[in-house]
C-alpha cells in the first residue's frame, strides 16, 4: 500500500510538472489563476465539493463572457465555450496515464450536463405551476388575458 501511495505522489508530481510546462508554453499562469487550493480530494465528499467549485467558477466565467458578447454573437459564444470546455476536459484527462481511463466518466458527465438545463426547466415549471395553480400569475404585468 505504501508503494502505491508513493507511486501516486510521483505520478502527481510528474503531472504537475507536465501541466506547468504546458502552461508556460501556452502563456498561462495556473498558480496565479487558482482560486483556492483543492483539499480533501482523497475522499469522495472532498472530490465532489472541489468539482462543484470548479463547475461553478467555470459557469460564472461562461455567463460573464456570454453577457459581454455582442447581442448577435451570444449563441456563438455559448457554442464556442461548450466545444472549448469539452476539449479542455479531454485534454486534461489525456494527461493522465491510460489506466486512469476517464473517457467514459467524461462522456457521462457531458451527457448529464447536457440534460441538466431541461431538468432544471421542468422543475421550475412544476414549481411555478404548483404555486400559481394553472400556470401563470394574474399579477404578472406581462401576462394578458385575451377574453
Amino acid at each position: 500500500m505504501c508503494g502505491e501511495i508513493d507511486e501516486q505522489v510521483q505520478v502527481g508530481q510528474d503531472l504537475l510538472e507536465q501541466m506547468r510546462v504546458i502552461a508556460r508554453r501556452e502563456g498561462l499562469s495556473p498558480e496565479a489563476e487558482a482560486r483556492a487550493a483543492p483539499r480533501g480530494l482523497a475522499e469522495a465528499d472532498g472530490r465532489a465539493a472541489y468539482m462543484e467549485s470548479v463547475f461553478r467558477e467555470g459557469l460564472s466565467r461562461a455567463l460573464a463572457d456570454i453577457a459581454a458578447a455582442e447581442e448577435d454573437e451570444t449563441v456563438d459564444a455559448l457554442a464556442a465555450q461548450s466545444i472549448a470546455l469539452a476539449r479542455l476536459a479531454g485534454f486534461l484527462a489525456g494527461q493522465l496515464p491510460p489506466e486512469a481511463d476517464l473517457f467514459r466518466a467524461i462522456i457521462e458527465a457531458v451527457s448529464a450536463g447536457h440534460a441538466e438545463p431541461q431538468r432544471m426547466a421542468a422543475e421550475h415549471r412544476a414549481e411555478h405551476d404548483h404555486h400559481h395553480g394553472h400556470g401563470h400569475d394574474h399579477d404578472d404585468p406581462h401576462h394578458h388575458h385575451h377574453h
